[in-house]
């Protein structure tokens, strides 16, 4: 109980923290930040942060608008998922496009990335500044280029690999590095940390590409196939292209060219998936990266911090 405790005293100061930096220009605003506080996420990055800067042993009080940023800047992406992929449910819930229209969820996603950016300069840490920025430029990167091989069959696995490297390694690279640099650790070490972090990010986007397949929507908070339904080649797809023969690779390739794929084409994906044994090879790949990410976390001393960490992680296969 104590853990739990824990875990819900940092994440409540996270949440309050993101109550005073949203700031309510006007009455909609207030709606939407009610919405992106209270819309049940993990909290990974963060957390992540969090127990990055308590490795590190970071007495700087930024950590808490560091982590903040990183979730508002995560918040804010999410806005313009929605918008991208159409879709009418977030995490359960309706997203703030089916709610208060598209233009209305752009914008607000825009307000919220001004809102962070502004407290992050305040900080007054060039270092940070140039980092977050850099995140920034990678999602907007990312979604061009998933827009760019949206239905294309000649997508290669190097090419998926660019597009969850911008949509979501990048800002958890960012969330681990940012301890480092408030450690005031060198360039060599900061490396470390990041890439400890983007490996992480690149496990939890596979990970969540998985659940579109193998996990109905009352369990994994999104709509069931949605990727599939918007004719995106995500990883388990590149990994089952991998497995076909040229003619399934083909009838698949052409699957996905389609302006609508219907319940037989679901059908005939579900199936593929599980003859191909397809959930299983990808929880054993998960299973094994996310070993080599515990290596590195047992490094440091064993706190509850840690544990709570590893017990999200162990969730990921």
């Amino acid at each position: 109980m104590k853990s739990k405790f824990n875990i819900q005293s940092v994440l409540s100061k996270f949440d309050k923290n993101l109550d005073s930096i949203i700031h309510e220009d006007i009455p909609i605003l207030k709606k939407i930040k009610k919405q992106v506080i209270t819309s049940g996420g993990k909290r990974i990055r963060p957390f992540a942060h969090y127990l990055f800067c308590q490795f590190l042993e970071v007495k700087d009080v930024s950590w808490l608008d560091v982590g903040s940023v990183a979730e508002l800047i995560h918040a804010a992406s999410l806005l313009h998922d929605d918008v991208v992929d159409n879709a009418p449910i977030r995490r359960g819930k309706p997203t703030i496009g089916a709610s208060f229209g598209n233009k209305t969820a752009i914008l607000a996603g825009d307000y919220l990335l001004a809102c962070g950016i502004s407290r992050l300069n305040s900080l007054g840490n060039p270092e940070l500044m140039e980092i977050f920025s850099q995140v920034l430029r990678d999602l907007s990167v990312s979604e061009l280029l998933q827009m760019e091989w949206e239905k294309n069959p000649k997508i290669t696995l190097k090419i998926y690999d660019q597009i969850i490297y911008g949509k979501t390694a990048s800002l958890f690279g960012v969330c681990t590095e940012s301890a480092a640099i408030l450690a005031n650790k060198s360039i060599s070490e900061r490396k470390q940390f990041r890439q400890f972090g983007v490996r992480l990010g690149k496990l939890f986007q596979k990970k969540d590409d998985c659940l579109d397949y193998f996990e109905d929507s009352k369990t994994s908070g999104k709509e069931f196939l949605k990727d599939f339904k918007n004719g995106l080649f995500t990883y388990p797809v590149l990994l089952l292209r991998s497995k076909l023969s040229i003619i399934e690779k083909s009838k698949l390739n052409r699957m996905f060219q389609k302006e609508f794929r219907d319940e037989n084409d679901e059908k005939i994906i579900l199936n593929l998936m599980k003859s191909k044994n397809i959930p299983n090879m990808l929880h054993k790949e998960l299973e094994s990266e996310k070993n080599d990410l515990l290596l590195f976390l047992n490094q440091f001393p064993k706190t509850e911090e840690r544990e709570l960490f590893i017990e999200q992680l162990n969730r990921l296969t």
